[in-house]
């Protein structure tokens, strides 16, 4: 029985008892206690301990009651925070979570570690879990959703696999994001800010991405050779390629490469200047520098180039000269390949 039905109750009852008891009994009843006389009417008599049983009743029912609105309130928090705890770990981002009562804490707090995998459909969950749901379904399916929006990104790490790989989706379905992603690269995952790389290194031409060059690694340079190779205009000149190949560290066998590639686009003049310049600032590029002089049948600048070194070096290209000084017709591809130009 609810705390104020009793009440009500209760009063009616020692209201209809006193009042039956003094039409039937309508004469005074007096007790002595410690000198002092009290003369009350009976029906008064038989209220008193139905007031003190009433009133104690009332004491005790709402002791009870308070502990278990408590106790009630205690599980409603405790539902929240599971709901919480919940939210977060499909989110892939687990955070500290309190429990109040002992069931709650012998197993929820698991959560706080641990990140959740939904492997099926559910139905019946709140508006809040169905939504995270719904969010990562999309996420791993390739599409990129806008967390800043929703209100949650700010809580998310840059390193939670939800919010990499939402970030990758976006770079696929927008690559003008890649751009974003690199002028504030430390804001990143590096899985991001190397798929940003990437991204621009594939799509954009040398200009626009001289500013990313101390960003980039040695497969980029090869990237962007094969994207020449494939004759697309991405400002490939002769002054660009002495830019890139400076930058990055580069050994004999990778300037061989640049080589092949210059060996299609630029004019001898061209080639021959680019080469000379790269030779003489870096050791690895001399055999590239011999390769050329070679393949343009240079003896005489050639021969000049050996003299200066150690007869010790360059014994393929040596060998080579003797052989074309004796008159026979060979292209220099076709005795030195890259391998042996390097070693």
């Amino acid at each position: 029985m609810r705390l104020g039905t009793y009440f009500f109750t209760g009063l009616i009852f020692i209201v209809i008892a006193t009042g039956v008891t003094y039409f039937f009994y309508p004469g005074y009843h007096s007790i002595t206690l410690m000198g002092i006389t009290l003369r009350l009417p009976v029906a008064v008599w038989i209220a008193i301990p139905l007031l003190l049983l009433f009133l104690l009743t009332l004491l005790h029912m709402a002791y009870h009651g308070s502990r278990d609105y408590f106790q009630r309130r205690k599980w409603i928090r405790d539902a929240q925070e599971l709901q919480d705890a919940l939210y977060w770990s499909l989110l892939r981002e687990p955070k500290e979570h309190h429990y109040s009562m002992p069931q709650m804490k012998e197993g929820a707090p698991l959560l706080n570690v641990s990140q959740l995998y939904v492997v099926g459909n559910v139905h019946g969950l709140s508006d809040k879990l169905m939504q995270s749901i719904e969010w990562v379904k999309k996420i791993e399916s390739g599409e990129y959703v806008d967390l800043k929006s929703k209100k949650v990104e700010r809580f998310l790490s840059k390193e939670n696999p939800l919010v990499v790989r939402n970030q990758l989706n976006r770079i696929d379905a927008d690559p003008k994001f890649a751009e974003e992603v690199l002028q504030a690269r430390e804001s990143y995952d590096p899985a991001v800010a190397a798929k940003a790389l990437d991204t621009l290194v594939a799509r954009q031409d040398l200009y626009k991405l001289k500013r990313f060059l101390p960003m980039m690694e040695k497969r980029h340079f090869y990237q962007l050779l094969e994207r020449v190779d494939r004759k697309e205009d991405i400002g490939f000149t002769s002054a660009m390629a002495e830019v890139f190949a400076k930058n990055f560290s580069l050994e004999c066998p990778d300037f061989i490469r640049l080589l092949q590639t210059a060996l299609r686009r630029f004019k001898p003049d061209e080639n021959l200047a680019l080469f000379k310049k790269l030779a003489k600032e870096k050791e690895e590029a001399q055999s590239a520098y011999l390769y050329l002089l070679f393949e343009y049948e240079m003896l005489d600048e050639a021969e000049k180039f050996l003299e200066e070194h150690d007869e010790n070096e360059f014994k393929p290209f040596r060998a080579l000269l003797i052989l074309k000084r004796e008159k026979h017709h060979f292209r220099i591809d076709d005795l030195i390949d890259p391998d042996i130009a390097c070693r």
